[in-house]
């Protein structure tokens, strides 16, 4: 939502681009139920030429327990071919005001 918010889809809009998922990769480590509260936490871990990994991990609220973590890898493409292209550093700006 900080992303939104701090004008990246804007940013990323005029600039004719957008993210596409790579891959993604869930473990799961707990169970959780019905009725329980989650914290889910999210961040970039790293930001390269054209792809972007983003880690998640998700606790249980009453006791902070690791309930299950993943990651998607990204990827910055042109819209209009397709094709993988470089990161803007505007897009890049977007995450760090939010962060």
């Amino acid at each position: 939502m900080h992303y939104e918010a701090a004008g990246g889809n804007k940013a990323m809009e005029d600039a004719g681009a957008t993210w596409v998922a790579r891959s993604h990769h869930i473990e799961y480590l707990k169970p959780l139920y019905a009725g329980e509260d989650v914290i889910a936490l999210t961040w970039v871990e790293n930001l390269r030429r054209v792809r972007s990994l983003r880690r998640y991990q998700f606790l249980r609220q009453s006791d902070n327990v690791l309930l299950a973590r993943g990651e998607t890898d990204w990827v910055f493409i042109d819209i209009a071919s397709g094709r993988p292209r470089m990161i803007l550093e505007d897009i890049i700006s977007k995450w760090e005001q939010g962060e």
